[in-house]
């Protein structure tokens, strides 16, 4: 999907969780004495979407599928902080939330990541759901107010999340999950070195299968998964005497190292 097109879908997409907002309080309206903390529980709801904090259910989705699916956690991040190998970090907000994954044993690899991807929209649409309901079956209450409203638009990023596009903040779910299915583009390209890295895991690249290296799809060269399958490449080459073959894969990450 363009990513002008994507944008404008996510932008009716926000307009129509607006719409439900004002939905939601109308019919809170009706039964409330007093409506001025339905006022700060818009406000505040509307302050969670402007900081991303849906990011948190979303993440947490990733997260704990993940560690179910089998996989070993690298490191999530929530806006600035982050946590994993290497402790607790603070840093540039690059994007609302990120976890990374890395494969425990080779077999069984695109079920896994599958499952993993799949799991940050599946929490926000799960959490929005019961919401909803909830906010229909038990009395009324400005905090359950509140958590209905910050669940309808975790329903809508998950939406958003699950729709292929490759975009200038990191690539969505759905682009991943579209890959691993089809097993193309960069996140094939990065299954292949997460089962190399297993391989080698003890120094040995010489152990890691050929084809894992170069039956890979074709992919952009500034991609940061393409220098990081020359650098396996080049360790490969050199543990089993190609001397030509790691000269090859060096040459080419030198290119790129000068063109950034």
């Amino acid at each position: 999907m363009k990513r002008n097109v994507y944008h404008l879908f996510c932008v009716l997409l926000t307009l129509l969780v607006c719409a439900g907002w004002v939905a939601l309080l109308l019919f809170e309206f009706d039964r409330a004495d007093d409506f001025t903390v339905y006022i700060v529980v818009l406000l505040l709801a509307a302050c969670c979407m402007l900081l991303r904090l849906d990011s948190l259910v979303h993440e947490s989705g990733h997260l704990l599928i993940g560690l179910l699916a089998g996989l070993k956690l690298r490191r999530v991040a929530f806006g600035w902080v982050s946590f994993g190998e290497g402790g607790v970090r603070f840093g540039s907000r690059r994007a609302a939330g990120e976890t990374q994954f890395s494969l425990k044993k080779p077999q069984g690899a695109h079920a896994k990541l599958f499952a993993a991807a799949v799991g940050g929209a599946a929490f926000g649409i799960v959490f929005g759901a019961v919401m909803l309901v909830l906010f229909f079956v038990l009395p009324m209450h400005p905090a359950l107010t509140f958590f209905t409203l910050f669940s309808v638009w975790c329903f809508a990023e998950a939406i958003m999340e699950l729709l292929p596009a490759d975009l200038a903040a990191g690539r969505t779910d759905g682009l991943v999950l579209k890959e691993l299915i089809g097993k193309t583009g960069e996140t094939e390209v990065a299954v292949h070195i997460m089962q190399a890295q297993i391989f080698a895991k003890d120094g040995d690249y010489a152990c890691i299968p050929r084809e894992l290296l170069y039956e890979v799809p074709v992919v952009r060269e500034d991609s940061s998964v393409f220098a990081e399958l020359l650098r396996i490449r080049s360790a490969y080459c050199r543990s089993i005497g190609d001397v030509t073959g790691a000269a090859a894969a060096e040459e080419r990450l030198l290119a790129l190292a000068q063109e950034e």
